[in-house]
């Protein structure tokens, strides 16, 4: 696909998000998150072969069938008050969150890596931000989605030796979270998109920059900076403390209106994840325990989103608080 293509339907897609989040109704929200589906599909083509048709296909019958089911409950939600909880599982069904997560490995597991990324960052924004502009008893009935998604994803990733399928159950977890930040302050879920969106990048810089699919391969870098760099962002995504993935996820439980229940389930989740990614990088920590820190060089984009993933938003909270 050619360049202007690319620059178009990108355009698109930050366009929808952005109607999305500045929507007043039900039925642009609705329009957002089509012209947001219809702008992302064209950019999986990155390779021109049948795996990426197949991927194409999965992705566009769950995105289309939980538009259909939003705007339908949008509409008869104005006589029957009972069914808004259709439009929350709607927008689960989007955001590939367990239990309805059947789409999102194999979709994952097909694309080439830019719109892998895309599909586990930029993607969720929209669906989040809608859910985000329900009421609060509304959201307080999804909370249970949030705690079976982080208990999935935590024990999805257990057995996991491809870094997509690591990154794929990782990011179920994370979308765990996300909704249970959705009901607190809306500058803790932007400030979590921001930590999560960013750490992401930082990863797939270097899965760009080396051609690896195992996890083995994924630590094999023979420069120790480059190495040490990649453990720190890995275990920033699993929440290590006093990393700023922790930080994230520990302003979330003191903010979030969820039950003890939900939280509990939220943290067994995490510690779960937490526990395939310190056994992802240990054994990598101990031969870098080995080496001797030397001039390497380093290219300026993963040093740059390294930095930025753990300083950023940190930065955005003592901003605005």
């Amino acid at each position: 696909m050619k360049s202007p293509n690319k620059l178009l339907f990108t355009s698109l897609m930050i366009t929808s998000t952005l109607m999305v989040a500045s929507s007043s109704n039900w039925l642009t929200t609705w329009i957002g998150l089509e012209i947001n589906m219809l702008g992302y599909i064209p950019l999986m083509f990155m390779a021109q072969n049948t795996m990426e048709s197949e991927a194409a296909v999965k992705y566009l019958i769950p995105q289309s069938l939980g538009s259909t089911i939003f705007i339908a409950s949008a509409i008869i939600s104005s006589h029957f008050n009972n069914l808004q909880i259709l439009m929350a599982i709607a927008m689960c069904l989007k955001l590939g969150v367990a239990p309805f997560h059947f789409w999102f490995q194999p979709v994952m597991a097909s694309l080439q890596l830019t719109p892998a990324f895309i599909l586990l960052t930029w993607q969720k924004i929209a669906p989040i931000l809608a859910i985000s502009s329900f009421n609060k008893t509304l959201i307080a009935m999804i909370m249970p989605i949030a705690m079976i998604s982080a208990l999935w994803g935590g024990i999805g990733g257990l057995n996991q030796t491809d870094i997509r399928s690591l990154l794929t159950y990782s990011s179920i977890s994370h979308t765990g979270w996300m909704l249970a930040s959705t009901t607190s302050n809306h500058i803790i879920l932007i400030a979590y998109l921001t930590t999560y969106i960013l750490i992401n990048a930082s990863i797939f810089a270097s899965l760009n920059s080396e051609s690896t699919k195992s996890c083995k391969q994924f630590f094999s870098s023979k420069e120790p900076t480059k190495f040490f760099i990649l453990a720190i962002t890995i275990l920033s995504l699993g929440g290590l403390p006093p990393l700023v993935g922790f930080i994230m996820k520990l302003l979330v439980l003191m903010s979030t209106e969820a039950k003890t229940v939900i939280i509990l389930g939220l943290i067994t989740g995490a510690m779960i994840s937490l526990f395939y990614y310190l056994s992802l990088t240990f054994s990598a920590l101990l031969s870098f325990s080995k080496m001797h820190l030397t001039k390497t060089h380093l290219t300026s984009k993963q040093t740059i989103l390294f930095f930025l993933s753990q300083t950023l938003p940190l930065t955005l909270i003592m901003f605005f608080f």
